[in-house]
């Protein structure tokens, strides 16, 4: 059984019919312009560094959002052991670390193993959003989807239209680089 905590017995979990996570939300912009754009869904961002947690804090403070609440933990363990099975709706990854060299590929956040324990978490017909800039992780993500329970999905939701953009996405954008997607759907 998933363990209850605080955060989600206080209403991350329970208010809210519709419910999102941003893995890796860093800074928090991303998130925090969605919460603002969307007041009736709440948000979840989970961030392992401390430092952009408070930055997430006060954006989400700066903005009033009372549809928002962040965790600073390790993604896996926080996904595995506070969140009950079928409990989210959208999960956003926005550029996962690559870890680009042979002998770090181990530390890829994108594996078999959390890719199947994401598809656990998602309610029916819940979406993934994955982006990334690093072709080659791209490649490792999609043989990892393609051994999985998820459906590519390529229709384009109301929400699609209005994602927006990260500050490594504007960057990239700015340099002219790609930027690899992918929406995955739980049947």
């Amino acid at each position: 059984p998933a363990i209850r905590d605080p955060l989600w017995s206080r209403g991350l979990g329970d208010v809210y019919k519709r419910q999102i996570l941003d893995i890796g939300c860093g800074e928090g912009e991303f998130i925090s312009r969605l919460a603002y754009q969307y007041p009736k869904k709440k948000f979840i961002g989970i961030e392992i560094k401390y430092g952009r947690i408070l930055k997430c804090l006060k954006k989400a403070r700066a903005l009033d959002l009372s549809n928002l609440g962040f965790v600073i933990s390790d993604a896996t363990i926080f996904i595995d052991k506070a969140l009950p099975d079928k409990s989210i709706n959208k999960i956003f990854i926005n550029n996962p670390d690559p870890w680009p060299k042979d002998k770090h590929h181990k530390n890829r956040l994108l594996n078999s193993d959390f890719i199947r324990m994401l598809h656990r978490k998602l309610k029916r017909k819940g979406n993934v959003y994955i982006k990334t800039d690093d072709i080659n992780y791209f490649k490792y993500i999609k043989v990892n989807v393609n051994n999985s329970n998820f459906i590519k999905d390529d229709t384009k939701s109301y929400i699609d239209s209005f994602l927006p953009s990260t500050k490594f996405q504007e960057f990239y954008k700015k340099n002219n680089k790609p930027i690899y997607s992918m929406k995955l759907l739980k049947k």
